[in-house]
This record gives structure tokens, sequence and C-alpha cells, in this order.
């Protein structure tokens, strides 16, 4: 008996590494587990497998492929989460579009280095810089921060998207250049306050706490939207490790923010807010603006960030008038993920994008990012009662808003909501130019 595999289990290998290389890119574009797991399942379809199992996380997949009763069973890993909406519109489009029976791994492969090679970063740093200046911004004017506070809220989140962007570059450890940029952004804020309070223009007491507005840049929308989805169809294993690694990102931020706060007397105190229609207008501008901001920061392309900061808008207006007519800020968040979870079924369709490019920066305005940063701080000083007010605040906002995308999920996808798995005995033919039928993404 030849000790040496057959070419069929040799050529299986191949194949099976192929479709996890496309998995490992769409987790590496910051995809859902779900997301992942289909796409990899319509190529294995392709390739003439008979099933695949699969265990996604955010930096590790491992996956069992069969036929003809053997099995390959592959494990790849990377270390650097990122978030890339132009590569997962890119990868979504392949795996629902252009897969069919008799596609060989070498035209897979092929198909992949070309996404590889042409799907790349859209924005250079300088943009992202600005586009987190006015992110951040418009987070100002939401939280009724005064027009001092906005203007040095833009520039300290601009130095500090910057610091991060480009110790990134450099190949800096992710945790490094958060903790980087929120150093920055923080000081600067606290330097700019004091030169203009010396002019005395300004007292800066009356706006030392926009600094949290500034770093709010930092917050991981994505992936944290991401793993809540993933729960909610209890895909623990990549639900928890996307919910840990946002939660480490959040924690590095916040903590760092809380050290130079201590460090330099930043006080976040909440401003007072000051409710009448021309806030309201001012308001819906910064909804824009702010989504449009995050949007290019997760790499989206002009259409992404229009169709998501238009839904964003929508959600995030209905949101603040239900809040100012007695609503809790829960259920301004449960009604604001809803709306976003619904027009976003809509609009993603409509523009033929994928679903998670739409809804996830329309969501990240509704995020209750000051009250995370005062959770900290209130706890640094000892304030025990604030810091837990706080910190069930944003939890509950941020659930919430889940809850709301969830729902809206399972009103708008019946394939998420039936669980129905990809049907492996029916494979799309290339003979007569079909492709697989597109469903919502």
């Amino acid at each position: 008996m030849s000790s040496h595999p057959s070419a069929d289990y040799v050529r299986m290998g191949y194949e099976a590494d192929v479709v996890l290389r496309l998995g490992m890119m769409l987790m590496g574009a910051g995809t859902s587990g779900y997301r992942v797991l289909r796409g990899m399942k319509r190529a294995a379809r392709a390739l003439g497998f008979d099933g695949l199992d699969a265990n996604v996380g955010v930096t590790q997949i491992t996956c069992t492929f069969h036929r003809a009763g053997e099995f390959r069973t592959v494990v790849a890993q990377q270390h650097s989460p990122a978030v890339d909406a132009s590569r997962i519109e890119a990868l979504e489009d392949l795996t629902h579009n252009h897969l069919y029976a008799g596609i060989t791994a070498e035209e897979l492969g092929s198909k992949l280095d070309d996404i590889e090679a042409h799907v790349i970063k859209r924005w250079n740093r300088w943009l992202l810089a600005s586009a987190a200046a006015i992110a951040c911004a418009s987070f100002a004017v939401l939280n009724y921060f005064t027009v001092y506070a906005v203007l040095l809220v833009a520039l300290a989140a601009f130095f500090g998207q910057l610091t991060r962007a480009t110790l990134h570059s450099k190949h800096v450890h992710q945790l490094g250049c958060i903790v980087a940029g929120g150093t920055v952004a923080s000081l600067l804020y606290f330097f700019t306050t004091e030169a203009l309070a010396a002019t005395g223009i300004a007292e800066s007491a009356e706006f030392s706490s926009g600094y949290v507005a500034a770093v709010l840049f930092l917050i991981p929308g994505f992936p944290l939207f991401s793993a809540l989805i993933d729960l909610a169809r209890f895909d623990f294993e990549a639900g928890f490790s996307r919910l840990l690694y946002a939660l480490t990102v959040i924690t590095a931020a916040t903590f760092t923010v809380a050290l130079v706060s201590w460090t330099t007397a930043l006080s976040p105190e909440p401003a007072v807010p000051d409710l009448h229609a021309g806030w309201y207008a001012a308001a819906a501008v910064a909804s824009f603006l702010g989504i449009s901001g995050f949007a290019f920061l997760f790499n989206s392309s002009r259409r992404m960030v229009l169709v998501a900061a238009s839904v964003g808008t929508v959600a995030n207006v209905v949101r603040l008038l239900l809040i100012a007519a007695g609503a809790t800020s829960y259920v301004g968040a449960f009604i604001g993920g809803l709306i976003v979870g619904l027009l976003g079924a809509v609009a993603s369709r409509t523009a033929r994008l994928p679903r998670i490019t739409t809804t996830v920066p329309a969501s990240v305005i509704l995020i209750p990012g000051t009250a995370m940063f005062r959770t900290v701080y209130h706890i640094n000083v000892g304030n025990m009662d604030q810091a837990v007010s706080n910190f069930a605040t944003a939890s509950m906002a941020v659930t919430a808003i889940g809850c709301g995308l969830v729902l809206a999920r399972m009103l708008t996808d019946r394939n998420w909501t039936m669980g129905n798995l990809i049907d492996f005995s029916h494979v799309p033919s290339a003979a007569d130019g079909t492709t697989p039928p597109r469903s919502a993404p």
C-alpha cells in the first residue's frame, strides 16, 4: 500500500485552502461570522464539496471539508482585525454572483487575487483624519457642546486619528495605535482649551468636558454590532470573540483617556441641553456628517457613505424626537436601531450593497460613546454612583440598538430568520449563464 497521498486527496487540500482564504478575507474585512460562513459554504459547494463545518472567530477560522467519505480539516489565523467595507462588498458580490458548478480552485484563487490587488484602501490618512474630525465634531453637536468645544474637538480628533493611522502604517500593534491616538487627542484638546482660556475668549471650564467627544473615533462600532448580531443567532464562537475584541479596544481607549483626564484635571461633565427647532436642524446635519465621517473610516465607497448617512440620519432624528417626547434613552435607541435595520434592508437591496455596510455605519451615531468614557473617569476618581449610572446607560443603549437591528433582520431576511442553510445539492451552472440568486446581504 502506497504511503503517498492520492492526487485527489492533495487536490482536495488545495481546494480547501482556497475556500479558507476566502473566509479569512471576509473575516479580515470585519463582516459577521454568519456572512463568513455562508460565503465559504457557497464557495465549497461550487468546488464540489459535499459539506463544510466551520468555527469562525475574529482572528481564526477552523473548518472541515467533506467529499465522498473523505474529509480535510484546515486552520488559519491572523493577528490584526480590521474593517474594510469595500472589500466586504467585493467579496459578497463574488460569493453571490460569480460562483458556479465547475469553477476551479485556480479560477477562484485568481478572483481573490484580483480583489486583493484592486480593492485597496480608498482614502489617504489625511482625508481619514478629516473624516474623524467631522465625525467627532458632529458628536459634540449632538451632545450639546458649545461652538468653541466643537471646533476644538475637530482639531483634536484630526491629529488623534492621524497619529493612529501613521503608527498603523508602520505596523505598530493595534492597541498601541489606539493608546497613542487617544493620548494625542486628549492632550491636544487640553492644551488648546488652556490656550483659548489664556486669550480671555472663554473660560476653559465651559468646554473642558468636550474631550470625551474628541476620542470617539476610537469606538469600534463595526465589531461591536457584528458581535451582537452573531450572538442573536447563538453563534457564540463568532459573537463572543468579536465582543471581547470590541471590549478590549474600548477598555484601552477609555482607560487611556481617563488617565489623561486625571493628569490634566479635565472633567467630562455633560453639557446642558438647549433644545429648540434650530438645534434639531443642526442635529440632523450633524447626524448626516457624523455617519459619513465614520463610514469613510470604514473604507466605504461614496455610494455606501451616502446610503448609510441617509438611513442613519432619519433614525437618529426620530430617536431624538422620541426622547424629547418623554421616551427613555433605551427605547429611543431600540427604535433607532429598528429604523436603521428596516430602512437599511430596503436601501442596501436597492443600491445593491451588503446590508452590513449600510446598517453598521448608520448605527454608530446612536452609540452613547461619551457615557463609556465618563464611566471610566468616574471610576478613576472614586465616584461609583456616577460610574455605575454611565455604565448602565452605555450598556443598555448599545444592547437596545442591537435588539433593534436583530428584530429588523428577522423581519426582512427570511434566510436569517428561518435558519436556512446553504443547499449543497444545488449549484447554479455557468453553462446557461445563471448565477446564484442574491439574497439580502
